[in-house]
């Protein structure tokens, strides 16, 4: 059985750098499901596959599967195959279910229901232990009396997570001494990290990022976590941060696909090739174009299960972005960001240098994103032409903030 000092050390070795834990109330159980907040907070904490959207008991709600394995008391793991995220929007909420499915190792006899006679309205002290890594959740349950479970409830935090980091240290100091190190070593010359470890020359648009990641140490991937034990490394050579680039899930450009609804919607550019861009925000028309929210309100809430965002062209539905599809999109890798800008030294021998000034940011969620879009900050930018689509949500540096709960901008060159 683990304590506290022994499932830090055994994270660590898997390398997971940070778990969450949560205290257990009597109704978390395998019939009403484990609570997991009053809002789409976790979202940002665990990794999870494609959001859907279900008809409800009594009205739609989102589903998303997790690949969440439970580990027991001699470290070995076991798979729960029917573990699921269930989000009902209108509240919202986020409830986790069938974590027990399919997994002979689960602690079940922990999740069986109290039955109303004899319930105390306490919490019993279990504590549900939760670490995301890669594409997957490892649970653990600390059990009542056990000294792992007193350890975690001496820590205090706010709202429903407790968080705790397996290395020594401060995460977040440790990447402001990296952040001042490459703001210290300028100019840079454009590279990229390869998979076989080798750092090579590499010049393209995202070249700059490309080169931030090599600094750290990171190798691209397309794994859904951040960049650095927890950060995503956000790079822009300009004023404006790209924050996603989904494809459309309806209207027009979704039937067509993005080279037929190129052809009949672009534009012939200077270099005589088809291209459809423009800015697009949901307070401003562009050539009788506009983007608009579906079933979001102005208090912050989502009114309409099926609701969307939407880019319209003279009452025609040119292309969509189901709530799911956006929800999915702004996940774990935005949670704790750090935004860094940075100019071109000598475009010749492909030198950048990296500015001392960055933006820390932490906290976000799906409703601070739709609240954005819907107040203008976030804006519609695409860049499609025929055989490459990228479609893309950006803002600017100096609009970042509302996108999150904190944030801090830090001069690097006034940090010892």
């Amino acid at each position: 059985m683990f304590n506290l000092g022994s499932l830090k050390q055994y994270f660590h070795s898997m390398g997971i750098s940070r778990f969450y834990f949560k205290q257990l109330a009597e109704n978390d159980n395998s019939k009403n499901q484990v609570y997991l907040g009053g809002s789409f907070d976790v979202l940002q904490k665990l990794p999870f596959g494609k959001i859907e959207m279900e008809q409800g008991l009594k009205r739609p709600v989102y589903k998303a599967p997790l690949d969440f394995w439970w580990i027991d008391n001699n470290g070995n793991t076991a798979p729960a195959s029917g573990a699921q995220l269930v989000l009902y929007p209108k509240y919202p909420e986020v409830r986790l279910s069938g974590f027990l499915r399919g997994c002979v190792t689960a602690p079940s006899e922990y999740f069986r229901a109290v039955p109303k006679t004899v319930r105390t309205g306490q919490s019993d002290g279990r504590v549900l232990v939760l670490a995301p890594f890669r594409h997957s959740v490892y649970a653990y349950l600390a059990v009542p009396g056990s000294q792992l479970s007193a350890e975690l409830l001496r820590i205090s935090y706010e709202g429903v997570f407790g968080e705790v980091e397996t290395e020594s240290g401060n995460i977040r100091d440790e990447l402001i001494r990296l952040l001042k190190e490459a703001w210290l070593h300028n100019p840079h010359r454009l590279v990229r990290l390869y998979p076989d470890g080798s750092i090579r020359p590499y010049n393209s648009r995202n070249a700059g990022g490309y080169t931030l990641e090599a600094f750290f140490g990171i190798k691209p991937n397309g794994d859904p976590i951040p960049d650095y034990k927890g950060w995503e490394l956000k790079s822009l050579s300009g004023s404006v941060a790209t924050l996603m680039t989904p494809q459309p899930d309806g209207g027009l450009y979704s039937e067509l696909g993005n080279d037929e609804f190129v052809r009949r919607f672009g534009h012939i550019s200077a270099d005589g090739r088809l291209y459809f861009t423009g800015k697009y925000t949901s307070i401003h028309k562009t050539l009788d174009r506009r983007l608009f929210i579906q079933g979001f309100d102005s208090s912050g809430r989502i009114t309409e299960e099926d609701g969307y965002v939407g880019l319209e062209q003279n009452g025609k539905l040119l292309a969509s972005w189901s709530f799911p599809h956006l929800i999915g999109h702004w996940n774990s890798k935005h949670n704790q960001a750090c935004y860094v800008r940075y100019k071109k030294v000598d475009s010749d021998n492909h030198l950048i240098s990296f500015k001392p000034v960055v933006l820390l940011c932490e906290g976000t969620n799906a409703m601070m994103l739709l609240k954005a879009l819907s107040e203008g900050y976030v804006y519609l930018d695409p860049a499609c032409r025929e055989s490459k689509a990228r479609n893309q949500f950006r803002t600017s540096f100096s609009r970042l903030f509302t996108l999150y709960s904190l944030s801090e901008k830090l001069d690097l060159s006034s940090i010892n």
